[in-house]
């Protein structure tokens, strides 16, 4: 661990893997480095708060899938497989982050698998955000506009407040919760 002060006064700087670090006090003034972006790490409460969104996310909702597909043990069998791959991965980072000194997770994964593997990494986050997007948009189409199955049509939220329109139609509730909501949420910070 970095020590900061002269020997008489050192003092220990805890620090907290790929979180960013503030600390003052009357010896010690550490704050990590905004980079190039102006972005200076992530908070802990905002990473708490993705944990979250992504476990009860589209995750809960593969779940019931899942099992309806492979049957109830094939789906036990891959669900804690699942939960070991990821326990294995979570370890396998925190040990590598308090050994290196990175503060983004594509950083740690450049310093442990060189370029390529922060390009497969970042390939990998895109493909699973287009992935994730498509699953938002099936669940909200069926939620808004309903769904056919068996040849039998379940009618939507807005199909059951407004009737048949042209504007309840699947494309055009999927077309504008995409330029209404998504596009702004997307959308680059101006400040």
């Amino acid at each position: 661990m970095p020590f900061a002060g002269d020997r008489k006064h050192r003092r220990v700087l805890r620090s907290t893997p790929l979180l960013p670090q503030n600390l003052h006090n009357n010896d010690v003034e550490y704050i990590a480095a905004p980079s190039e972006s102006g972005f200076s790490g992530a908070s802990f409460s905002g990473a708490v708060f993705n944990l979250s969104t992504t476990i009860a996310g589209a995750g809960i909702m593969a779940l019931p899938a899942t099992l309806k597909q492979l049957g109830m043990i094939p789906g036990l069998i891959v669900i804690i497989l699942v939960g070991i791959l990821t326990e294995s991965s979570v370890d396998m980072i925190l040990r590598f982050s308090r050994a290196s000194n990175s503060k983004s997770y594509a950083a740690l994964v450049g310093d442990a698998f060189g370029g390529a593997g922060r390009t497969l990494l970042q390939l990998g986050i895109v493909v699973n955000n287009a992935e994730l997007l498509v699953v938002y948009m099936i669940i909200i189409g069926d939620v808004l506009s309903g769904t056919w199955s068996e040849g039998e049509h379940h009618l939507g939220v807005m199909q059951e407040w407004f009737g048949q329109q042209w504007w309840t139609t699947r494309s055009v509730l999927l077309l504008l919760t995409t330029l209404l909501v998504f596009s702004p949420l997307i959308s680059f910070k101006l400040l």
